[in-house]
């Protein structure tokens, strides 16, 4: 089966946002190559960085796109996975724990063998959410005496990400809605300073090195103020959508017009920083599935996806910042972005009779 015949099956078949279901999905080249590279032990390893080589770092990643996937041909990749990770349940979380965390519990909603790590997936997100309400990318809770460090701060990924994960385990909306306030202040809007306020998402307030698009100058307050751009403005828009309120209204449709403005790139621009390239496809993508008034922007992500794969069905990034040009990173980032494009897109079509 050729990819364009792939992509076909998925937009025609009946996927209810949740899982992709063609006849023959195990010979497209994309999942080939993920299979082509899961160890034997089930595992997912970066042979490019040594800190993704235990496999904790990418199988429940990994996992995750696979799980998009209803095929029968994938069902021993994926029990081979899940019976990897569970045989690691006391240690799973340690590194990066607010992405593994959320990655398993999303594919528990696919996976019914995964349930034994939800408990203690749930558990490390709550016991990480900080004093703000948000996350960070700490894998220790922060106490409220402490200054935080660099990597202690909340900021929006992380904080999107965890939600992610809540809202994939289910009732936990209180939790959620103690990070609205903070994800306030990483929005361009109702600042007081019209020349800034574009709608659009940054990543953290706090930290202008993190900030990936840059600052944007100093408001008529004094205030430092940061660019806009895209993954940071799917992921704030994608919370708000979680427990939208009527106080939030505006801002989520301040943030849903910077997107629909937006025009993504697998080559990057100011607005999509190239080192975020395939994270901002799936955030965009995900966020759509539940906003359907952007689903403008899907058919281009498909097209712009579609140019930037490589031959051997992978995709790689050549900036090295957000380990984007590991290709186990990328190709799972972009494989979800085209399931979840095609998906909404399945979802919003007007009916033709």
């Amino acid at each position: 089966m050729n990819r364009a015949t792939f992509l076909r099956l998925l937009l025609l078949a009946p996927l209810g946002g949740r899982q992709a279901s063609a006849a023959a999905i195990s010979n497209d080249i994309s999942l080939d190559y993920l299979l082509r590279r899961q160890s034997a032990d089930g595992a997912w390893r970066s042979t490019t960085y040594g800190a993704f080589r235990d496999g904790r770092a990418l199988t429940p990643h990994v996992l995750r796109c696979l799980s998009r996937f209803d095929d029968p041909d994938l069902a021993s990749a994926k029990e081979k996975a899940v019976t990897w990770l569970i045989a690691r349940k006391s240690d799973l979380f340690q590194a990066f724990p607010v992405h593994l965390a959320s990655a398993v519990l999303e594919s528990a909603t696919r996976i019914d063998s995964l349930e034994p790590l939800c408990v203690p997936a749930v558990e490390k997100l709550l016991s990480l959410q900080t004093p703000s309400g948000a996350w960070s990318y700490s894998p220790v809770p922060l106490r409220r005496t402490v200054i935080p460090s660099a990597m202690q701060q909340p900021n929006l990924s992380a904080t999107a990400i965890a939600i992610d994960g809540l809202r994939a385990a289910g009732a936990h909306e209180d939790t959620i809605t103690r990070a609205i306030p903070f994800l306030r202040t990483c929005q361009n809007h109702n600042s007081g300073d019209p020349d800034f306020d574009d709608g659009g998402f940054f990543q953290m307030p706090l930290d202008p090195t993190r900030n990936k698009a840059g600052q944007a100058g100093v408001d008529r307050i004094g205030r430092m103020r940061f660019v806009s751009y895209a993954a940071a403005t799917a992921d704030g828009l994608r919370c708000l959508l979680s427990i939208p309120t009527a106080e939030d209204s505006e801002r989520i449709a301040a943030a849903r017009e910077w997107l629909k403005a937006f025009k993504w790139s697998a080559a990057g621009s100011s607005s999509s920083p190239r080192d975020l390239v395939y994270y901002a496809a799936r955030s965009i993508s995900a966020t759509a599935a539940l906003e359907p008034k952007l689903s403008c922007l899907l058919p281009f992500i498909r097209s712009q996806l579609n140019e930037s794969q490589l031959t051997d069905g992978s995709w790689q990034n050549p900036s090295a910042e957000m380990r984007e040009n590991c290709q186990l990173v990328a190709t799972t980032f972009a494989l979800e972005a085209l399931i979840g494009v095609d998906s909404s897109i399945a979802i919003t079509a007007p009916d033709p009779g």
